[in-house]
């Protein structure tokens, strides 16, 4: 895996056809001066552009009127492409005027649509309804010294890059972003599906198993101790900037953020729990799309984490992998699951779930992420539900 520019990041998109690599940089690389010179340091964020031939347009909206758009119900679901005709209508009815970039090629065929939607998105605002999120947070974190902090950050921050580099060898194809919390790290997959869930919940299996093996050969305070939360919702991403550039490294604000805060809080050190939630989510290889809630989605992900055996983890290869939500035994063999709340200062009540997740290895001993049922703690059960 060899280090890349921002150029290089946008060159996972697909290629037009008869463009070469390097014709395909420098047409970003213009395209992108193009669109930071209507972005306007941060004062405007797009919401439309269209592309015919040689005519691009873009339609900048004042930032200071993004709650007012918001307000008039109007999707936020970041800078749509239109015809052009759709997209001077649309500038009509709030008072804007699209503006013109000019380029000395066509876009579809230099860049791509898809390429050049991804590099517009970074100048605006995108409203997702439902999105699997990872919050993982270093327990105690304000009771180390700053420079314990650092480590312990960088300790998280390697777990998760190695995490990263094990799928990435298996060829899974991921746009993972995270954002940091001081604490800790959002983490989520910018592809929307139900693949794309599924590789979000494999890189938590994967995080927290190699913080587990560091926590076992390392010293004291150099290691993490951690608690991680998974729930899916809606929130808002947006770009914040560097300098005078926006950067690749995009934000979340919104409800499913707020939940895993609460949810995190609630949770014991080692814990990891799953928020209470149902969602719609694409099925890439068939098209569909599913409506799956909690206990459907983690019976889902057992197949998804045997798929992950061979693959190693502190220098053993796994056999096998089993994460289930706990609850009492329910007789032959199975066992209920429990649904529990986690209270916040404000009085209200987040259901969760509580996860176990076990990791056999064809030698080394086996790890054992989250708690078990007769351990849990300091959640308040709401309900036993029967075996999945």
């Amino acid at each position: 895996m060899n280090k890349r520019s921002w150029l290089d990041v946008f060159a996972d998109y697909p290629r037009p056809r008869g463009a070469t690599l390097e014709e395909v940089r420098r047409a970003i690389a213009l395209l992108d001066d193009r669109l930071q010179e209507h972005w306007n340091l941060g004062g405007n964020v797009f919401i439309a552009w269209s592309s015919t031939a040689r005519r691009t347009q873009v339609l900048a909206l004042p930032h200071y009127r993004l709650v007012e758009y918001a307000a008039s119900g109007a999707a936020l679901t970041g800078p749509a492409r239109l015809g052009e005709g759709e997209l001077e209508a649309l500038a009509g009815r709030l008072a804007l005027k699209p503006l013109g970039i000019e380029l000395p090629f066509v876009p579809d065929e230099a860049v791509g649509p898809e390429l050049m939607g991804a590099l517009v998105q970074r100048y605006g605002v995108a409203y997702t309804k439902d999105r699997p999120v990872m919050l993982v947070d270093v327990v105690d974190f304000s009771l180390y010294p700053a420079v314990e902090q650092v480590v312990l950050l960088q300790s998280l921050s390697h777990s998760l890059n190695s995490a990263f580099a094990k799928l990435a060898a298996r060829n899974i194809r991921a746009h993972f972003a995270r954002s940091t919390t001081g604490d800790g790290f959002y983490v989520w997959n910018r592809i929307r599906s139900l693949e794309g869930s599924v590789d979000l919940y494999r890189l938590m299996l994967l995080m927290l198993a190699d913080n587990a093996i560091a926590q076992r050969k390392a010293g004291a305070n150099v290691v993490p101790r951690l608690r991680a939360a998974f729930h899916v919702g809606p929130h808002y991403e947006f770009y914040q900037s560097e300098g005078l550039s926006p950067t690749l490294a995009s934000y979340l604000v919104g409800e499913v953020t707020i939940a895993l805060a609460r949810m995190v809080t609630g949770a014991m050190p080692g814990q990891v729990l799953l928020g209470d939630f149902v969602a719609d989510v694409l099925e890439s290889r068939t098209g569909r799309t599913l409506r799956l809630g909690t206990v459907d989605f983690v019976e889902r992900m057992r197949e998804a984490v045997w798929n992950l055996s061979g693959i190693p983890v502190a220098g053993e290869a796994v056999r096998e992998i089993r994460c289930y939500l706990t609850g009492p035994p329910a007789g032959d063999g199975a066992y209920a699951v429990n649904r529990y709340a986690v209270a916040d200062k404000h009085g209200f009540r987040h259901p969760v779930f509580n996860a176990k997740i076990n990791i056999h290895r064809e030698a080394g001993d086996p790890i054992f992420l989250g708690m078990r049922n007769e351990d849990v703690r300091g959640l308040e059960l709401q309900a036993t539900m029967p075996p999945p």
